[in-house]
């Protein structure tokens, strides 16, 4: 008989069960842990990992969060459309430091590094604008060659390599995968993919990542140690097509996709095989996120979902306890 899926340790119903587009852990001094949902209303509700219950809104605007992203001192949200704000935190909250807006009407997620509180925003015609914390444009991403017809901008992962040597993976609507060294703002590496790529993500340990799309494959790829190339490995399966997002643990033993299906899928890093599917969520999962820290209250690293349903699901999966 086959084994039934494990149960989340906790399902939050989002306020309202206003559905979820982007999600965030925070962890501040004083041990405030915290996760964030970026909802559809244009709300950031952030929920207390202790009882589990909103402990405060933040209102952005009034068009869906697509993307957030928490550090010690910042929240940055992405409205659909192309609006992006940066909060700065206070004693009493947050506080709106900088609103950038970009004409751009697709769903690619910024990216950013938090060293250097630099944003990584997608545009039209293949750009990417850099910008920092305070709104500053810094410079921008755009090929070179008119002869590789890329389109937009459809996902992005910030890699730091070793040598201090920061780049940014991007993967466009043509069906391209494209490596950019940001120290140089020029393209170091290319690679034809299949279809339009919705999600990308990339362990630096494992010198692999995966791209999600609408088709029913992951596409794995890998980066060279040395000469930094892209190169397509193998494909793996899925039972139903589309994926918002992939996402892979930092331990780099487990990775994870969200399915259009509303199911969620724990892969082996070390056999690329399914682990697990999980079908708590009843429409699709537009968010996965990993902590970065343990949460107190599980003594874990966990796993956050959102979806179209309203509901958010906490997983602690595949953990060995100490």
């Amino acid at each position: 008989m086959a084994l039934l899926p494990p149960d989340p340790v906790y399902t939050i119903r989002n306020v309202d069960n206003v559905p979820v587009y982007s999600l965030a852990f925070s962890f501040l001094p004083g041990g405030l842990e915290r996760l964030l949902a970026g909802s559809k209303n244009g709300y950031v509700y952030a929920y207390n990992l202790q009882t589990n219950r909103v402990q405060q809104k933040i209102k952005v605007g009034q068009a869906p969060i697509l993307h957030i992203i928490h550090t010690s001192t910042h929240l940055v949200t992405q409205e659909k459309g192309g609006k992006y704000k940066v909060f700065s935190l206070t004693n009493s909250g947050y506080e709106d430091d900088a609103t950038i807006e970009v004409d751009y009407p697709g769903f690619c997620r910024f990216e950013t590094n938090t060293k250097l509180e630099t944003l990584y925003v997608p545009d039209k015609e293949s750009k990417i604008i850099i910008y920092n914390f305070s709104g500053e444009k810094l410079g921008c991403l755009q090929p070179e060659s008119d002869n590789l017809k890329l389109g937009d901008p459809m996902c992005m992962k910030f890699i730091e390599f070793s040598c201090d040597r920061p780049c940014l993976l991007v993967g466009y609507e043509a069906g391209w995968l494209l490596l950019w060294d940001l120290n140089t703002s020029q393209c170091i590496s290319k690679l034809q993919i299949k279809g339009c790529p919705m999600s990308v993500d990339f362990h630096l340990e494992q010198q692999r990542g995966m791209i999600g799309n609408a088709s029913d494959v992951i596409q794995i790829f890998s980066i060279g140690r040395k000469d930094l190339s892209l190169a397509h490995k193998l494909d793996v399966a899925i039972k139903n097509p589309g994926i918002n997002k992939v996402q892979t643990r930092q331990d780099g033993k487990v990775f994870a996709s969200g399915g259009w299906d509303g199911h969620i899928r724990i892969f082996s890093w070390f056999s690329l095989r399914p682990l697990v599917v999980l079908t708590e969520h009843k429409q699709a999962v537009q968010d996965l996120v990993y902590s970065s820290e343990k949460v107190t209250f599980w003594n874990a690293h966990i796993m956050a979902a959102g979806g179209l349903d309203g509901a958010i699901t906490l997983w602690d999966l595949y953990n060995n306890k100490q």
